[in-house]
């Protein structure tokens, strides 16, 4: 074996061992993100929680992931990768097991906004990772096939949920969630390299966070792509959060709202895996399009049935939809940006996605406390989704080279 081929061997080797260690952080993110909706049914009845304070749990982790998105981003451009996403795997874990010994509704909010700036900063950290380790013309299949570990997590916390949650109580599941991420931290110490001291030779400029985001005709893009974040994560993190209460709505019981919300994921990753890699063969615009068609239609349906043999496959789509829409519009992202401003800039836009992921569950507690029915507060998500394909032909419009097959 020669030393270009032992070279290419030790470089591929490397790439598996960079995309396993984000793939299981991303697994822990997805059960962190995910585990609030198996806990919630418990945690209600636990404390005798209200709609509306059940709404607020669901978006607390989600107002700080915004500020850990920022704030580790821009971090990440300046300090490297490595320090800061370790960090923010630390905080997400610790928090997480923290939130297991909250002994009140106010201390399970600060808690849960703690852990989700952990999480927060870990997003934009491991999209820039993969960015700068993926082949020409992979992009936005391999960030795609990375965030794929967020829907197997929301997987497991499904299946905890069932094994744990009813026999131990919603703390276990937070126990087991905060455990499991803090003993990820020594493999990302001892494997994980720094790969943005990597993508180049020679020191990199940093930019300011309004030239990352807005010279060299970045403005338009940079704010239908916040658009388009915005509406897509609403309508994700209500599924996510809402999805078993809005089954128990229908009149199905809890364990039907479980099974959906594994339907809801395994559909995402198929979703997210099909579309990506259709990106990078044709182009983001048609691919996504259909998407965000099937999104609407599906949404519709899923607010119209009421047996629980129908819901399966329906949620199965929805989350061929909505959450393949988001997983591969985190793997087009990083495509906006320079490599000096690629943190800050994704960083920005995950943060400014969590408005809608903040305000869609607050918004769907304020329904169904005004009287609304489950399919009511369901068929109002429909009109997001259409309004999200809108803005999705105006970003592909405007960016329309960077967006392009094999980019």
């Amino acid at each position: 074996m020669n030393q270009s081929t032992m070279q290419t061997s030790q470089d591929n080797g490397s790439a598996r061992r960079i995309t396993a260690l984000c793939f299981l952080i991303a697994v822990l993110e997805g059960y962190d993100l995910q585990v609030i909706s198996s806990a919630g049914p418990g945690l209600q009845k636990a404390l005798g929680l209200s709609h509306s304070q059940i709404g607020l749990f669901f978006s607390s982790s989600l107002v700080g992931l915004a500020i850990g998105a920022i704030c580790g981003g821009w971090l990440a451009d300046r300090f490297g990768r490595k320090p800061v996403l370790i960090a923010s795997v630390f905080a997400m874990g610790f928090f997480t097991f923290g939130t297991a010994f909250s002994s009140s509704f106010d201390m399970i909010l600060l808690t849960r906004v703690l852990a989700g700036a952990g999480l927060g900063g870990a997003m934009p950290t491991l999209i820039a990772i993969m960015t700068e380790t993926a082949g020409q013309g992979r992009t936005t299949s391999s960030v795609t096939t990375m965030i794929c570990g967020q829907p197997l997590g929301g997987i497991l916390s499904g299946i905890a949920g069932r094994a744990f949650g009813s026999a131990y109580g919603w703390e276990s599941l937070f126990l087991l969630g905060g455990i499991a991420t803090i003993l990820i931290i020594p493999l990302l110490v001892r494997f994980l390299p720094e790969t943005r001291t990597q993508a180049k030779v020679g020191a990199l400029p940093r930019l300011a966070v309004f030239s990352a985001l807005f010279d060299e005709g970045r403005a338009r893009r940079t704010l239908l792509l916040w658009m388009l974040f915005i509406l897509t994560l609403a309508l994700l993190s209500i599924l996510l959060s809402w999805t078993p209460l809005l089954v128990i709505g229908k009149g199905l019981d809890k364990q039907a709202g479980i099974n959906a919300i594994i339907a809801m994921n395994l559909g995402g990753i198929a979703g997210g895996l099909l579309a990506s890699r259709l990106i990078d063969r044709f182009g983001a615009r048609w691919p996504m399009l259909a998407l965000y068609g099937l999104m609407a239609l599906s949404l519709y349906l899923f607010s119209i049935i009421s047996s629980a043999f129908w819901l399966m496959p329906v949620a199965l789509l929805v989350g061929f939809s909505v959450l393949g829409a988001q997983f591969s519009l985190y793997g087009l992202a990083p495509r906006l940006y320079p490599l000096e401003g690629r943190g800050t800039g994704v960083g920005m836009t995950v943060a400014m996605g969590r408005i809608g992921s903040v305000l869609g569950p607050i918004a769907v507690g304020g329904i169904l406390a005004g009287g609304s029915s489950a399919m009511v507060a369901v068929q109002a998500l429909a009109p997001i989704a259409l309004l999200a394909g809108l803005t999705l032909i105006g970003l592909t419009a405007f960016a329309r080279s960077e967006l392009s097959a094999r980019h």
